[in-house]
Order: C-alpha cells, then sequence, then structure tokens
C-alpha cells in the first residue's frame, strides 16, 4: 500500500492509549489470556516507572483503533569508554490485517526522531518470533547484526525436559535414562564448593554494596547495560509480574558476584530461568551458577535454562555447570542502530557486547 493511499497514520502515544494498545496485544497473541489489571500494572512499570525516563512510543492508528506499535525504554550503557543513553526496542507489533503495509518501517522511522531528540543516541534490540521471516526489515531502518546469544539448559528431570521438545513417546522412553546417565557420568550432580572466603545468600533487593561490583567489572566490557542499585531494583525487584529470586555473592561485606533466577511454569515442565549473572571473577561466576542449579534441584524444577555468548567467560562457567545447547533452538540475534560512528563501531563488534536475558523482555 502506497503512502498516498494508506488509511492509517503514525502518531506518538498520549495518554489513555494504554487500552487500546492491550487490545492490539491481544490481537497479535492470541494464544495469550491478560488480565486487564495485571497488564495495566506491567505497563505502567515497563514505560512510566523506568530510572531512565519513561518510553519513546509511536503507534500506527485507522479511524481511532490502533493497528501498529513499537516503543524503546531508554538504559545507560557503557559502550567503549563512555555512558550512553540507549534505546531497547521492544514490543513491535502490527495488527494481523494491516502487515506487510509498511507500518513497522514508519513507525521505526518517526521513533527514532524523537528519541534523537530526547538525546538516546543508540538502539538494540532482540529479534522475535514474528521478525525472523522478514530479516531485511531491521535493514530498512538501518539496524545491523550486533551479538549472538545461544540458549543453554541444564537438565534435572531428563524426561520431563525431554517432553519440552519432543512428544516422541520412543524418544521419551530411550532419551530419558541415556541423558541421566550422560549427566552423572560427565557432569555428576554435586554442588561445586565455594570458593575460600565467599558466601552466597539469598536477599530481598540489591543494595548500594552492587555498585561497588558494577565499578570493578564494567570496565572488563566494552558494551553492557548500567547494572547499579537502582537500575537492578527497578528490573527485578519492582517488576509486577515477575517473581525472581536474588543469590548474591559476598567477600566480607563486598559483593563480588550476583545471579537473578526466574522461574517459568508449562503443561510438561517446571523450568528455572538465569535471567542475569555479574561476577567479579570466572570462580565466582561458576559458583553461582551451581548455586542456582541447586535452587532449582530442591524447589523440584525439571530443567534450568538459559543464554550466552559464545566464548566469552559466562560461557565457559555454563559448561562447567553442565548446561549444554539447546536442540533445534534459534540462536537468539541481536541488532544495533546508531548515529554515531564510533558507538556502531563497537556495537558492530559481537565480542564487545555483555548481553544478559534479563537485558530484554524475553525473561
Amino acid at each position: 500500500m502506497s503512502s498516498s493511499g494508506r488509511k492509517w497514520s503514525i502518531r506518538p502515544y498520549r495518554d489513555g492509549d494504554e487500552e487500546g494498545i492491550l487490545e492490539l496485544w491481544k490481537a497479535v497473541y492470541p494464544e495469550h489470556t491478560y488480565d486487564r489489571e495485571q497488564w495495566m500494572k506491567w505497563w505502567r512499570w515497563m514505560y512510566r516507572a523506568n530510572p531512565h525516563g519513561i518510553g519513546v512510543i509511536f503507534l500506527a492508528e485507522q479511524e481511532g483503533r490502533i493497528i501498529g506499535h513499537t516503543a524503546e525504554i531508554p538504559v545507560m550503557m557503557k559502550i567503549g569508554s563512555e555512558s550512553v543513553l540507549v534505546g531497547v526496542s521492544l514490543d513491535a507489533m502490527t495488527h494481523p490485517d494491516y502487515r506487510r503495509q509498511g507500518t513497522f518501517v514508519a513507525l521505526v522511522k518517526a521513533r527514532s526522531l524523537e528519541s534523537e531528540k530526547r538525546g538516546i543516541r543508540a538502539t538494540y534490540g532482540f529479534r522475535n518470533r514474528f521478525s525472523y521471516p522478514y530479516p531485511a526489515l531491521a535493514t530498512k531502518v538501518g539496524m545491523f547484526d550486533g551479538a549472538t546469544m545461544q540458549k543453554v539448559l541444564r537438565p534435572l528431570d531428563w524426561r520431563n525436559t525431554l517432553r519440552t521438545q519432543t512428544q516422541n513417546k520412543f524418544l521419551l522412553t530411550v532419551g530419558a535414562p541415556a541423558g541421566s546417565l550422560l549427566s552423572h557420568v560427565l557432569f555428576r550432580a554435586k554442588r561445586r564448593p565455594l570458593p575460600k572466603g565467599i558466601t552466597i545468600a539469598r536477599e530481598s533487593s540489591f543494595d548500594e554494596s552492587v555498585n561497588g561490583l558494577w565499578k570493578r567489572v564494567s570496565s572488563q566490557y566494552q558494551a553492557i547495560v548500567l547494572r547499579n542499585m537502582e537500575y537492578l531494583n527497578w528490573r527485578y525487584v519492582a517488576v509486577p509480574d515477575r517473581d525472581y529470586s536474588i543469590h548474591l555473592a559476598r567477600r566480607s561485606d563486598t559483593v563480588v558476584g550476583y545471579l537473578v533466577l526466574g522461574h517459568r511454569e508449562t503443561d510438561s515442565a517446571r523450568i528455572g530461568i538465569i535471567v542475569d549473572i555479574l561476577a567479579e571473577s570466572d570462580e565466582v561466576a561458576e559458583s553461582l551458577i551451581s548455586e542456582a542449579v541447586e535452587h532449582c534441584r530442591l524447589d523440584k524444577r525439571d530443567l534450568i535454562w538459559s543464554a550466552r555468548i559464545a566464548g566469552t567467560p559466562l560461557a565457559r562457567a555454563y559448561r562447567r555447570n553442565g548446561f549444554i545447547s539447546v536442540p533445534f533452538a534459534k540462536s537468539i540475534g541481536i541488532k544495533g542502530r546508531s548515529s554515531s560512528p564510533s558507538i556502531a563501531l563497537q556495537m558492530q563488534n559481537p565480542k564487545n557486547w555483555f548481553l544478559q536475558m534479563g537485558d530484554s523482555d524475553e525473561a
């Protein structure tokens, strides 16, 4: 549909649009059931309570009906040696009746102009299941490949883990005992001993001591979202629709690492999800992951999964704790965009990125 012939128009978010946005969610994701009150709490948290500012939201509208949506939330990010205000691209949606009409490109271009006015100097986003069939869309709005994350899992109950991948009775019958035996032989279901002087405890929130961890560790990375007390408490404590478990590693009174663990219930399995981990050493990271595995084992979880960027210390820490690549799972592609050549150059190098599932809205 040409711009002269189309009937929809693009505009920024206005107060009260939440109702129309919720209706669009229902049309795009009909398999989900939405509790209006809970969804509104989540929406206000995500787009209005962010410590770095309200979200930038643009809508496609036809005759008062919202038929398209794109948004990004601002976060502070260390890119190279700079602290940069960056937008995390979220919730790109087009009503099924209006797809392939150019709504996505028009929305993102309008949003990008507004973001630049707000001082947002770069954008990154995780591809979702709707964007995979149309890889050229990102190129049309100036986005480039950044990094790739691979899902990894540690089965705790092999039969239920396999049920998340297949319902083939033969594979379940043969694969479950074989996988269990393999785990015991190669990985041994033992909790790793803590490094000398390190304690790990579950906490209800983050305190100021995590800021010291951030200052010590952030210099190791070239592209990493700011992880201070204010941001972490907003992301994992104030969130209204998730229940995260926070595990802090300390040496005396000094925080030397943390891990955030989420959970999900499906018809076939009870799942633990490592959504965020930051540690000052490989040894501490391995211990935190081992603690998460033990927590899930005691909680009768069937499996625990996360995502990692290959070749990083965290990838090794997962492997040493018995995590394996998820069969048949698509890798998670991260796209970036910046009008600054120096920032774009940093973001285009996959080795620069430090990303977790918590840096998206997927977990």
